[in-house]
């Protein structure tokens, strides 16, 4: 159970976003969400990640500059339901330049060590289409994911617990794409179950994947 938080655009100060993502960890929907917050950010085809446990009682986690400029953001904000609590489980989670963040839990993956959002990382970096019809043969809350390389960026929503909780939103605004699990200013859409949302070059298409899981990532 976690906030999460995708934004990609124009090269600009990202600390709003981070900014929300702490909002919502402290003072969002269930809060708190604090037993791990993360970030990546992206800038000149390179990649800057930042991983912290916040002490006990703590107003804010101090992991944030006062400016934090890029084109895109992926930020986390955990909270536990399955795993330790330690840096390696805190998201996002990245392979190369590929960042991913999940909010829900997924109770047949993982275990102590290693989190059931690592496992589904890795089954959807291999294969998006075959990952979704392997989980949903499990016993889970939510698959909702985020995505991104700081070229591209993916949403994507399922869940079959709790639809109030384990929401997904996302605005086109400004030549900005932004996703989250709560929304902040402007208009945002709510994305339906069970399906994708896939921002590329300037342009939003959502795919339904209740029938066939589309190969589009």
């Amino acid at each position: 159970m976690c906030r999460m938080l995708l934004t990609t655009g124009r090269n600009s100060d990202l600390s709003p976003y981070l900014d929300f993502v702490y909002e919502m960890a402290y003072r969002g929907n269930k809060a708190p969400h604090t037993d791990g917050f993360g970030y990546a950010v992206y800038t000149k085809n390179q990649v800057y990640v930042k991983k912290s446990i916040p002490p006990e009682n703590a107003e804010r986690p101090v992991i944030g500059e006062n400016e934090l400029f890029g084109e895109t953001l992926i930020a986390h904000a955990r909270k536990i339901s399955s795993s330790s609590k330690t840096i390696n489980n805190t998201q996002p989670l990245l392979r190369g330049m590929m960042s991913f963040a999940h909010n829900g839990t997924i109770k047949e993956l993982g275990n102590e060590k290693s989190s059931d959002s690592s496992q589904y990382f890795k089954m959807i970096f291999k294969s998006f289409p075959e990952a979704i019809e392997n989980v949903r043969t499990m016993n889970f809350t939510s698959l909702n994911f985020i995505m991104t390389d700081g070229s591209f960026a993916v949403a994507y929503r399922e869940v079959r617990e709790d639809r109030g909780y384990y929401t997904l939103f996302y605005r086109l605004e400004n030549d900005r794409f932004t996703v989250s699990t709560e929304v902040m200013d402007g208009k945002w859409f709510e994305i339906e179950n069970q399906t994708l949302v896939v921002y590329r070059n300037g342009h939003v298409k959502e795919y339904p994947t209740k029938g066939t899981v589309p190969h589009v990532l």
